[in-house]
């Protein structure tokens, strides 16, 4: 009997988090486990001891000359320091080239043309990825692309799938208008079951988990850093604000000034200000690590720190603050579950337009304009109110393998029966 093999398709460092967990609780039980870590995802994946592959890994599945082409030819504009461009040159290549295999050169121009490289959905690549490795499962976190690609490969070749899924499925996520699903989708809290119900997902699918990123966040381990890392500072007593920002996206509503960097530059700009004025505070700045390094720095301050967030790990600084100041970042929602208090910016073109505002899901705190930031700041932070939106108590990456073996038959079987890579 041919041993078991999980296929997880995953990208970013944050998606990496919340896979890693269970990859090494699988291993532990003998499941072999290969990790397709996109982009970002391969770095972060590799520090966290997975053994990861990427698309460059699979060339030999396309036409590597071609599609290197395609790659090469799309670079500019989509490279990143923190991605190896060969890795870069063939995600791109291999994307566009399957989009020309299935509707031709001007087809796959004209895609290009209206979506970029958020509309890839390389199912025949992904495809001849899955025939060769032959899992007997396969999962991936609830991102579109390559991620619901395996997905709906898995689905049409009849292996069992999961999706793990780590927010909310409010009416925004696309995740929702997906017409084919995996056979279990693991889920943060009932709010989010309530959601994909309310989208008409079969609750036959849907299993309340929690998360396995945020596992580590109730280990001894982050609290202890963070205690280490704020006398290192010189930051004991301190009132420590964290600004987890991101680039606000072309829109009809997005004032110039607030367009890519500018509204994260004018929050910082205002927290460096308080900060400036009030000895009694200190601010931590991290940006979204796909885009932290297209924000211009604003120089060294005294009680200001600028987070590299692909370097510096996210939960001693998490737990090193007590405010946490974002427009939709997950970073503020881990802060809310280790009891944070959390602002969120009503006022983002991101926040609106994704109507996904930590406040108005009962969290945190809506903070209504820039103005209003540092006097919201000052003030004492009201009771949360919704609970379903918390997991349950207790690790979620037990619950999680739990699925996973379940889906391949394997959930009474002896770890002695299984042979570990």
């Amino acid at each position: 009997m041919m041993e078991p093999l999980v296929f997880f398709v995953t990208y970013g460092n944050g998606h990496i988090a919340k896979v890693a967990p269970v990859v090494h609780a699988l291993r532990e039980r003998g499941v072999r486990t290969k990790v397709m870590a996109l982009t970002l995802g391969y770095r972060q994946a590799r520090r966290l001891g997975l053994d990861p592959v990427g698309y460059k890994d699979f060339l030999h599945l396309v036409d590597a000359e071609r599609a290197q082409a395609y790659g090469n030819r799309l670079l500019p504009g989509n490279s990143h320091p923190d991605v190896d461009d060969a890795e870069s040159v063939a995600y791109l290549g291999i994307n566009y080239l399957d989009w020309v295999d299935r509707y031709g050169e001007e087809g796959a121009r004209q895609r290009y043309e209206a979506g970029g490289r958020r509309s890839f959905m390389p199912l025949g690549f992904i495809g001849r990825v899955i025939d060769e490795i032959g899992p007997s499962l396969v999962v991936s976190t609830a991102s579109p692309r390559s991620e619901q690609a395996a997905i709906e490969v898995g689905v049409a070749h009849g292996i069992p799938t999961m999706t793990m899924m780590d927010l909310f499925a409010l009416p925004h996520d696309n995740f929702r208008r997906n017409t084919v699903f995996a056979d279990r989708i693991t889920l943060l809290s009932e709010f989010a079951r309530d959601n994909l119900m309310e989208a008409g997902v079969n609750g036959a699918r849907l299993v309340v988990t929690g998360c396995p990123a945020y596992d580590k966040l109730f280990e001894p381990e982050p609290a202890q850093a963070a205690r280490e890392w704020t006398r290192a500072m010189g930051w004991e007593g301190l009132h420590t604000v964290m600004w987890a920002g991101n680039l606000e996206e072309a829109a009809p509503n997005v004032p110039p000034e607030y367009l890519g960097a500018g509204l994260g530059r004018l929050v910082e700009q205002r927290l460096r200000q308080w900060v400036a004025a009030d000895p009694g505070a200190a601010l931590v700045v991290r940006y979204h690590p796909n885009q932290y390094h297209l924000f211009d720095q604003l120089g060294p301050q005294e009680r200001v720190y600028v987070s590299n967030p692909t370097q510096d790990p996210l939960h001693p600084q998490l737990y090193a603050c007590d405010s946490i100041v974002t427009q939709t970042s997950t970073v503020g929602f881990e802060g809310a579950l280790i009891g944070k208090r959390l602002l969120a910016l009503s006022f983002s073109p991101w926040v609106i337009n994704f109507d996904f505002d930590y406040g108005k899901l009962g969290l945190g705190e809506s903070v209504p304009s820039l103005d209003a930031l540092v006097p919201r700041l000052r003030t004492r932070p009201p009771r949360r109110d919704n609970m379903r939106a918390f997991p349950p108590p207790g690790a979620a990456t037990p619950r999680v393998l739990a699925q996973m073996l379940e889906l391949m038959g394997l959930a009474q079987q002896p770890l002695s029966s299984m042979s570990s890579t």
